[in-house]
């Protein structure tokens, strides 16, 4: 190499330097530790003049307790011995606050082949490790109170804590690796709503609300649940994230306030039933319904049931098939069944959930429903 050569390369090094010093902590020291010199950003972040490092020893930045142990001591041996050593350090400045360093140890390695000094090279991540502790002690709280699941974009169950196995009664190893259906009734995780319900997390639409979902003995169990789709860097969905709590005692309590407060079916006019439900529509509640209705048909010798489900919080797949029953049950004794109260947003889920509601006749409201039934009958002479 001629003397040019090494003039350029030796001031392309030193331009380099230059550029580390205005971004990084520098700071040099001997084989021994002791402080040679640092830059303003080392300097800076640790809160000390140079007077007060240079020549002191590298124990200064550290916990007393720390600077005392083996490791410490080991660090030092590994450093002057020429071995390069680069991690998340933890260090405390000249106010005794904790700062954590993404740091490198760097042996400057002489003409001789052996160790002079040691370089290290520092980036304060201090805010970055308190985020993430937070974020773990936040995780960590929802843990204990909340019961977690983790999905791929697929439904493929990723990892769930032990609030949400015991609430199901699964092992770990039982779910692991096994779809959500698992957690759902045959018909509806068949269902094109349920297909839907997937699709919707995978494109990174968030979804909330109460879920009806089977023990691993086969028992309902009721969820207060979130599905959280997490996102990458890019914005794009990558997992699932679920947190739950289990509300089946207080559904299982508005179920039953239901039953007692019931659902009546009422003569409005000769040959006219008028049925107005209210709240949830489960199996249990669809057959009361049922049974009434028919049973006041029989009665009544009727030949309209009008249903109004204007107070039905969600109508799924599951709730039109129980009402499909209904008027399905009715039909066979000869009535013919007109369900009223239906919003815009029951009749875009139907129509989105493709649910066929055959020759059921609908109205939006309550006022058309009667005035249709009751002028029906005024024609066939009920």
């Amino acid at each position: 190499m001629n003397d040019a050569t090494t003039d350029r390369t030796g001031a392309e090094l030193a331009a380099v330097y230059r550029a580390l010093d205005r971004v990084q902590a520098i700071v040099e020291f001997e084989l021994d530790g002791t402080v040679i010199t640092a830059n303003d950003n080392f300097l800076e972040l640790f809160g000390y003049g140079a007077d007060e490092v240079v020549g002191k020893h590298h124990r200064i930045f550290c916990d007393p307790a720390y600077a005392e142990s083996p490791e410490y001591q080991a660090l030092w041996e590994k450093l002057a011995a020429g071995e390069f050593l680069s991690d998340e350090f933890k260090r405390v400045g000249k106010d005794g606050q904790t700062i954590w360093l993404r740091a490198s140890y760097n042996p400057v390695i002489g003409e001789g082949g052996k160790p002079v000094k040691v370089i290290k090279f520092a980036t304060d991540v201090t805010a970055n490790k308190m985020r993430a502790a937070e974020y773990r002690g936040l995780i960590s709280a929802i843990n204990r109170a909340q019961a977690a699941i983790e999905f791929d974009l697929d439904g493929t169950i990723l990892d769930a804590n032990e609030n949400f196995l015991e609430i199901f009664g699964y092992k770990k190893d039982e779910v692991v690796g096994r779809h959500h259906r698992i957690f759902c009734e045959p018909g509806y995780a068949d269902s094109p709503d349920y297909k839907s319900f997937w699709q919707k997390l995978g494109q990174g639409e968030f979804n909330c609300g109460e879920f009806r979902r089977l023990r691993k003995d086969g028992t309902e169990v009721w969820l207060q649940a979130t599905y959280n789709p997490i996102m990458d860097l890019d914005g794009k969905p990558v997992r699932v994230v679920k947190f739950a709590t289990d509300i089946t005692a207080e559904v299982q309590k508005r179920s039953l306030a239901l039953l007692e407060m019931s659902t009546p079916v009422t003569k409005i006019w000769d040959g006219v039933l008028f049925a107005p439900i209210v709240g949830i529509v489960d199996s249990k509640r669809a057959i009361d319904i049922m049974d009434k209705a028919l049973a006041s048909i029989l009665d009544h010798r009727a030949h309209t049931l009008m249903l109004d489900i204007g107070g039905v919080g969600v109508v799924d797949t599951a709730v039109a098939d129980h009402l499909i029953k209904i008027a399905k049950a009715a039909v066979l004794m000869g009535c013919k069944t007109t369900i009223s109260g239906i919003s815009p947003a029951i009749a875009q889920t139907i129509a989105e959930l493709g649910i066929d509601l055959g020759s059921i006749q609908t109205t939006s409201t309550i006022e058309t429903g009667l005035r249709e039934a009751i002028a029906s009958a005024t024609r066939s002479g009920a």
